[in-house]
């Protein structure tokens, strides 16, 4: 819990901080500007010089002026070149990767709260001098040109290297990878372990059973985020109110991520063993309506708070684009892949469904999730169309899922990631009658090494499933159930089917092109 709200904490400083250069460059004009203005108004400093404070004042003014002309100058030009610079990254990689990178990066919120800050502090004393004509206001304008000085001296060259650095697509790429790994803890806080459920299928409604739909007041967007803490509050209102004998579970519909449509799209479907009056489902859809607009928040744009699928999302955009003929850029994509593979790791060797969700789970709540196999896919099923005939992100995309193999003691999870590249047919692409009658462009020894790479795939994937199987993991799940769901227990039998299946062939049947039953 602890951990939780400290990465909660940590979210809002770092991703939600779209107001705080404004909010700094209040701090530096008002609060700073007034209590220096405050100081200088009511006490004499008794300066023993050979002029005034009057002569220092207005020979200081001019110096103030061309360091702020300065700042101002060279503030405008930088911005502007990072607006072009940001349109081009854009344009090459995805819309998505800088849409927030002024207005959500912290430290790039403080320099511009410290450049506007600064400025205004050096006109404050300016105008106050305006209508306090005797008073040389000499401490705020010192420290306004003080500060204007250390923005050109150490702040600017700080923040060119800061954006030089943060805006190379392998920063970029790295971040997100953080990101998304940070939100990992956060949203499933436990390892899988032998004794639990191998995998997570999403609830489904019974049709024959008394529904009630509270559908969105919001104004159409992403669905962003919900507060499960608050969501709690459905289901405990249900049950103490007069219907409470008659509920059966709550079920949030979308998952986040998804489009929202204002009084289109069900959040939230309450079912009933028994239909309610007219009167009832009007109170119910009243109060559970108050609930969830304060519960789910809908933004213009997805983010990545509890929203795993979307820094993915720009990970694979990136490398689409990258391996692009107008782009050309088979590093990046190689890049994006390898931090592809990072969160699919950490993914892989949790639990499923999310602590949040299981939790609800045990109060009548059922919350609408990824489950794995649709994560694998949507990690690598677009790269691999776009980029299978290239051997280098091809044999990229198989070293990324042999090296999470030993990691992973789920057997269901170890079966996707084996089954993702199984279902390539990457010896259908690759082999030699293609590379003969010219349909393969590339050279004998690329092919050789595809062949390679996938070799060494199966060898690890077999010595995996063995030392599972020595562990009695196997049969252990293939003789005990942990669900009652039947869609589960069939997926459950068909995994560990699959994986002694896989164990036993031999590679001369891969080759002939036969596919596992």
């Amino acid at each position: 819990m602890t951990q939780k709200r400290t990465q909660q904490i940590k979210d809002i400083f770092n991703y939600q901080v779209k107001d705080l250069g404004t909010f700094m460059s209040g701090i530096y004009a008002l609060m700073i500007g007034t209590i220096l203005l405050t100081v200088d108004y009511n006490i004499n400093f008794g300066l023993n010089f050979r002029m005034n404070e009057v002569q220092i004042y207005s020979r200081l003014i001019s110096v103030s002026n061309v360091l702020i002309s300065i700042l101002i100058g060279i503030s405008l030009t930088t911005f502007s070149v990072i607006f072009v610079v940001m349109q081009l990254a854009s344009s090459q990689f995805s819309p998505r990767i800088l849409r927030h990178f002024l207005s959500n990066d912290i430290k790039m919120q403080k320099f511009i709260g410290l450049f506007i800050g600064t400025i205004s502090l050096c006109v404050l004393p300016q105008l106050a001098s305006v209508i306090f004509h005797q008073t040389p206001f000499l401490l705020t304008l010192s420290v306004g040109s003080l500060l204007a000085f250390y923005c050109l001296t150490w702040s600017y060259p700080n923040m060119i290297t800061y954006l030089s650095i943060n805006m190379n697509v392998s920063s970029i790429t790295n971040r997100i990878k953080c990101e998304m790994i940070q939100e990992i803890n956060v949203l499933y806080q436990e390892n899988w372990i032998f004794g639990k459920n191998l995998l997570y299928k999403r609830s489904k409604i019974n049709p024959d059973k008394f529904k009630i739909q509270i559908v969105s007041p919001f104004e159409t967007g992403y669905l962003d985020s919900v507060n499960y803490k608050k969501l709690e509050k459905v289901t405990e209102y249900i049950i103490n109110s007069d219907v409470g004998l008659f509920f059966e579970n709550a079920y949030q519909k979308p998952i986040i991520g998804e489009f929202i449509m204002k009084d289109t799209t069900a959040l939230m479907v309450l079912v009933f063993n028994e239909e309610l009056k007219q009167n009832q489902i009007i109170s119910l859809k009243k109060e559970v309506g108050a609930i969830v607009r304060n519960t789910f928040k809908v933004e213009l744009f997805r983010s990545h708070t509890q929203d795993v699928n979307f820094g993915v999302r720009k990970l694979v955009d990136i490398a689409i684009k990258a391996i692009s003929p107008a782009v050309n850029d088979p590093t990046t994509c190689l890049n994006c892949i390898d931090h592809i593979g990072e969160i699919a790791k950490e993914l892989a060797v949790r639990e499923f469904p999310s602590t949040d969700s299981r939790t609800l789970g045990l109060k009548k709540m059922q919350v609408n999730e990824f489950n794995f196999e649709e994560f694998i896919d949507f990690c690598y099923d677009q790269i691999f169309q776009w980029g299978k005939e290239d051997p280098t992100v091809v044999k990229r995309i198989v070293r990324s899922i042999r090296v999470i193999l030993p990691l992973v003691e789920n057997p269901f999870n170890l079966k996707i990631l084996i089954q993702q590249v199984e279902e390539m047919e990457l010896l259908e692409i690759y082999n030699l009658s293609h590379y003969k009658n010219g349909r393969l462009k590339i050279s004998k020894e690329k092919l050789v090494t595809v062949e390679m790479e996938l070799s060494k795939f199966r060898q690890k994937a077999k010595f995996h499933i063995k030392r599972l199987e020595q562990k009695g993991v196997l049969d252990h799940y293939e003789m005990n159930r942990y669900s009652d769901n039947l869609e589960i227990i069939n997926a459950e039998i068909e995994a560990i089917k699959y994986l002694k299946t896989y164990k036993i062939l031999d590679e001369s049947i891969y080759e002939n092109g036969n596919e596992i039953t």
